[in-house]
């Protein structure tokens, strides 16, 4: 049985051999949380099941759809009903605009976008049938406006958050509870080749697992973090795009960017 810090018995994490999905997957685990960990087949994956009696591997690729669901499927028959399933399966490719990497913006928009789609559509028809499961997805306050050298990421993260609103909208009712977490910018090798000028109020991959575990459990539409670049972010989104532009352009200039 679980230890009742947290109200599931089996989680479902896709892009678990990602630095903060793996994190959350180690803490899950360490409380007794019975954990189902996807991502493609490799030694990282290995490694994090290797980690923990409590997190066993399920090997799959996000973008196959008919696998993802036979993998929901295989782990619902091996480690019982899923109660929640986190999406966070994502990438990031530099945004350059003197030389666009066409290939990377459409891996990324694959990737973060059909990938949590193809997520939902596994996890979510049992749920349906259940009336009872949390869908966690993975977005980023990046989403909520643009951001130099993120083109890619952002417009990506940007669709993520309106199929979140939707997703919410939709389940009214239903017993399924939507969690969009939008952390800022994370310390992992994920956005390692973003311009560190760019990067505002950087956070370990650590402290940002223990603030998704810390709300997660309350099931909140939204856990957006750190505060002040949530508030600058959604401040920008809702200025007149004359005002949020500049202000924007002066913000990284007085970074020395």
């Amino acid at each position: 049985m679980a230890d009742r810090k947290y109200p599931w018995r089996v989680v479902w994490i896709t892009g678990a051999s990602g630095a903060i999905c793996g994190e959350i997957a180690r803490r899950l685990a360490a409380q007794g949380v019975t954990v189902a960990a996807t991502a493609r087949p490799s030694e990282k994956l290995d490694a994090l099941a290797a980690s923990s009696e409590h997190i066993t591997a399920f090997p799959a690729d996000v973008l196959e759809p008919d696998a993802l669901k036979a993998c929901g499927a295989k782990v619902e028959a091996e480690l019982g009903p899923i109660d929640m399933v986190l999406l966070g399966a994502g990438m990031y490719v530099p945004f350059d605009i003197r030389n666009i990497d066409l290939d990377g913006f459409h891996k990324t928009m694959a990737l973060n976008v059909d990938g949590v789609i193809n997520g939902v559509a596994a996890a979510l028809p049992s749920m349906l049938e259940r009336r009872q499961g949390q869908l966690a997805i993975m977005g980023s306050l990046f989403g909520y406006a643009g951001w130099p050298g993120n083109g890619g990421y952002g417009a990506s993260k940007a669709a993520v958050i309106n199929l979140a609103e939707s997703l919410k909208l939709e389940l009214r009712g239903s017993g399924i509870d939507v969690t969009l977490i939008n952390p800022g910018f994370v310390d992992t090798p994920l956005n390692a080749s973003y311009d560190p000028k760019k990067k505002i109020f950087v956070m370990s991959k650590e402290r940002c697992a223990r603030k998704i575990l810390e709300k997660l459990p309350k099931k909140p539409y939204e856990i957006a973090f750190p505060m002040q670049v949530e508030g600058f972010m959604k401040t920008v989104r809702n200025m007149p795009r004359a005002l949020s532009f500049s202000l924007v352009r002066w913000f990284i200039k007085a970074m020395g960017a």
